[in-house]
């Protein structure tokens, strides 16, 4: 894969930025945070996804808004292609085109292309820093051979991952020099259990012969118990005849009972109930006939509950329009609060006004807005002649002071004071002073003395000027008081336009401020007259329909006890309808309780003569006449009855056996001798039975005592056990380790045997990287040593971390070549050189031309004297395109 142009929409510190990487080789410099990283991240993301929220400081959220993303054109396998990678879910929302096919591709046929590589493997294998190459001082064989694998066969990762399974699960079994694993702990336990056994086996033939004497001395004990046992039976079973026999004899001598059918439990039981149910009902008969007489007085109407019943439908009638009249009395005691509120503001408007108020009326909008205008104009006029009488002070003062001024100026000729002073200032200078200041201050006294000669001719000139000033202010004098004199007349005429007006529209009595403030209090009055004729009228119609509604009611008026005012006798009305309501509810209830208390009582009577029908149905079934008889007919049948169950008993008690040993028996002291005999044969065998558990108890000790380190046979089923735990164990191990060594050379063979042809690449290219110092690299399990020009071998943490770090490169320039025909992809070396010299660097660059025919190859680097390793063609600068 070679990527030719790189187009950054927004990605970290880049927007808008475009790289064009057409040579195979190419280096891009740029000083620390000049984009090396963001644009090695850049490329990684564009090929393998973004990265999630999860890793957000990997992510390169651009920093200047643009769209997150950007484009990638790159060549692959005789293909050219076009990627588009933007923002969005699983890595970001890819557009994929095969641009010499013209083919729009999947982001699975992206992933395709690039298998077997993913972001971290890319990162291993074409990607690496300073970073990175101290991660020479942990590779060691089983790493190399693990990125050959993942390279060489298809789907390696996954079988990788099963091999460093299997392998810890084989080590979680079984390590040679382990001491916890299972395997080991078992082999170590079976060796300690099969030193028991033989120590154990030397007991076993006593231990044998003491376990057959046990086992016949518990056959014996066996048959000894059973014999107790059988006599047991024999000694319970005449000492229960013995018992019965008494019974027995009595059995002989019961009479069989007559064939009258007895009176059954269930029956007498059936007639008591019967009995004292006919009780139980007379007795509520008499109740319900008491509560039925309480009823029927409880369901008499009282006399105004009878008035109620004869008027009924006169008073429903009423009683519907009830509710109607005392909303109304409710409205009119609303209108009363109301009118008393109006005529408490009437008051208060003719207590500030007088009565002239209804006299009155209402300015329209208009008049309103003419008597506005009216006082507009006086204000305005009355504004006016002030300010044109103080104009007028204000020239007339200004005349006073002019006219003095020319009084004052007339008045003396020559100034004395300046003529004086001029004097003295030459007198001063002439003899204080000398020289030049002395000309000078001789100068300067001459102007003030001329000034105070020649004052009156400048005067004259100045007295000109005030003439002419005092002229112009007597004419404009002249001209304020003709402007005054019209404005009072203005104001005359305005005044007696608003006197006018007011007497126009009955406005004279108030003054003349007050006439549009009164406006409002005048329609307020008007308003609450209206309101009131309005409440009244409105009273007055209550009144009369509350009237006609009462003198209805006059038919009950005794009755209902009518009198007082409306609200009063409404009152009245609502009481009695409500008691009426109430007695006709009780007079309901009292009707429907005497009707189930009648009922109640027809169905007692009923139930009353049923029963009385069924006891003499039962009496006569057992021909008896009254309760007294039946019981004592009853109480004969009980006797005979419990005499039949005694004999049942007893029968049920002795079984054929019993009967034939009782019928062989003349007499009770032949029962119990036989009783006698088989307590004595008991107790011998009691005796035989202690005699044959104690021996059993010895033997068992001594068992013990032999068995008592371990059983022999429980040993052996141990080991047997630990024997089957092992092979299971081992089986299983060994599976593993089979298993491992199959993935192993399956993929080996996978990989074609790279590993050597790697190394041999690698000591090739180490060899021009050291200045042909070293010579070969030696692989182990534990790391990686090499040979230098005088065979002396380092490790790996041997050498210096320039030295080291040129065998990183070496490694990974070898490993990208050999592993080109599998994949070849862009190899990008962010500034990896720094601990190299300037001969060992410049030998890196020159492998990294030549590896170019190969793979391609993006270096970036912040060394400005590495541009001197390169053609100018090769190198792009960061800060702003490729040089020339």
């Amino acid at each position: 894969m070679q990527i030719k142009t790189i187009k950054i929409y927004g990605f970290g510190k880049f927007h808008d930025t475009t790289f064009d990487l057409s040579n195979r080789f190419s280096l891009l410099y740029g000083e620390n945070e000049a984009g090396k990283s963001t644009l090695v991240a850049f490329i990684t993301s564009m090929l393998f996804g973004f990265e999630t929220a999860k890793h957000r400081y990997a992510m390169y959220q651009p920093k200047q808004g643009s769209q997150y993303g950007g484009e990638l054109y790159f060549a692959h396998e005789n293909n050219e292609y076009w990627l588009k990678r933007i923002e969005g879910t699983h890595g970001g929302e890819v557009t994929f085109k095969n641009l010499t096919t013209d083919t729009v591709l999947t982001k699975d046929e992206l992933t395709k292309l690039l298998q077997p590589l993913n972001k971290a493997l890319f990162y291993q294998i074409f990607c690496f820093g300073e970073r990175e190459l101290q991660a020479i001082f942990d590779l060691n064989r089983f790493d190399l051979v693990k990125r050959i694998q993942r390279i060489g066969a298809i789907g390696s990762e996954d079988w990788i991952g099963l091999t460093q399974q299997l392998t810890a699960e084989a080590g979680e079994l079984y390590k040679p020099r382990g001491r916890v694993q299972p395997l080991v702990r078992l082999l170590r336990e079976y060796d300690q259990l099969t030193d028991k056994i033989a120590t154990t086996k030397m007991q076993f033939q006593e231990y044998q012969k003491l376990q057959i004497n046990i086992q016949a001395t518990a056959k014996t004990l066996a048959e000894v118990q059973g014999q107790l046992k059988q006599l047991t039976i024999q000694a319970n079973q005449y000492q229960r005849l013995i018992s019965l026999y008494p019974q027995y004899q009595q059995l002989k001598t019961v009479v069989p009972r007559q064939s009258v059918t007895p009176i059954s439990t269930e029956d007498w039981q059936r007639v008591t109930q019967i009995d004292t149910a006919i009780k139980q009902l007379k007795t509520d008969l008499d109740t319900q006939g008491e509560m039925v007489k309480k009823q029927q007085a409880a369901s008499v109407a009282s006399e105004a509950q009878q008035f109620y019943i004869n008027h009924q439908q006169q008073i429903e009638q009423l009683a519907a329009q009830l509710q109607t009249m005392e909303e109304l009395q409710q409205r009119q005691q609303q209108s009363d609060k109301q009118l008393g509120i109006i005529k408490q503001q009437l008051a208060a408007l003719n207590q500030r006004y007088g009565t002239s108020l209804n006299q009155l009326k209402q300015l329209t909008a208009s008049e309103q807005q003419q008597l506005k205008t009216l006082f507009d104009q006086q204000q305005h006029l009355s504004i006016q002649r002030d300010s044109r009488a103080d104009q007028r002070a204000e020239h007339q003062r200004e005349f006073e002071k002019l006219r003095q001024q020319a009084d004052s100026e007339t008045s003396s000729g020559m100034d004395l004071k300046w003529l004086i002073a001029g004097v003295g200032i030459v007198l001063v200078f002439l003899f204080a002073f000398t020289g030049l200041i002395r000309t000078l201050g001789g100068i300067a006294g001459m102007l003030v003395a001329g000034y105070g000669i020649f004052k009156p001719i400048i005067s004259g000139n100045q007295q000109s000027t005030i003439d002419s000033q005092m002229a112009l202010l007597s004419s404009q004098l002249d001209q304020d008081r003709q402007q005054v004199a019209d404005l009072d007349q203005q104001l005359v005429d305005a005044d007696a336009k608003v006197t006018q007006f007011g007497t126009a529209h009955h406005l004279q009595g108030f003054a003349p401020e007050q006439w549009l403030d009164l406006q409002t209090d005048i329609g307020n009055y008007q308003l609450a007259i209206g309101q009131q004729l309005k409440l009244e009228e409105q009273q007055h119609q209550i009144n009369q329909n509350i009237r006609a509604y009462l003198v209805q009611w006059q038919f009950a008026g005794e009755v209902i006890s009518l009198g007082g005012d409306y609200a009063y006798q409404l009152q009245q009305i609502t009481q009695f309808l409500s008691e009426r309501g109430d007695e006709s509810q009780k007079l309901h209830w009292a009707n429907e309780t005497l009707t189930a208390s009648t009922q109640r009582r027809a169905t007692l009577q009923e139930r009353l003569s049923q029963q009385k029908g069924e006891l003499k149905q039962r009496l006569d079934q057992y021909h008896t006449a009254t309760m007294a008889e039946f019981q004592q007919r009853y109480q004969e049948d009980q006797i005979t009855v419990q005499r039949d169950q005694q004999a049942d008993v007893l029968n049920a008690q002795l079984s054929p056996a019993d009967r034939q040993i009782l019928a062989q028996s003349d007499s009770l002291k032949s029962l119990e001798k036989v009783n006698q005999e088989i307590q004595t044969r008991y107790s011998e065998a009691q005796q035989r039975q202690a005699e044959l558990l104690d021996q059993s108890s010895q033997q068992q000790y001594q068992q013990h005592q032999l068995a008592s380190s371990d059983k022999y046979q429980n040993l052996l089923q141990q080991q047997a056990d630990l024997q089957t735990e092992i092979i299971e164990l081992t089986d299983d191990w060994l599976t593993k380790k089979l298993l491992i060594n199959w993935i192993d050379q399956t993929l080996i063979n996978a990989s074609q045997g790279r590993q050597p042809q790697i190394i041999k690449v690698a000591e090739q290219f180490f060899h021009e990287l050291t200045g042909h110092r070293y010579q070969q690299i030696i692989f182990t399990d534990q790391t990686v040593q090499v040979t230098r020009a005088d065979d002396l071998t380092f490790d790996v943490g041997e050498l210096s971390s320039g030295t080291a770090e040129q065998l990183y490169v070496a490694l990974r320039f070898a490993f990208t070549k050999v592993m080109a025909d599998v994949i070849a992809m862009p190899i990008i070396i962010d500034d990896a050189f720094v601990n190299f010299d300037r001969p060992r660097t410049k030998a890196a660059i020159q492998m990294l031309k030549e590896l170019a025919g190969t793979t391609q190859i993006i270096y970036l680097t912040a060394n400005h004297d590495n541009l001197e390793l390169v053609d100018d063609h090769d190198v792009y600068y960061l800060s702003g395109g490729k040089s020339d």
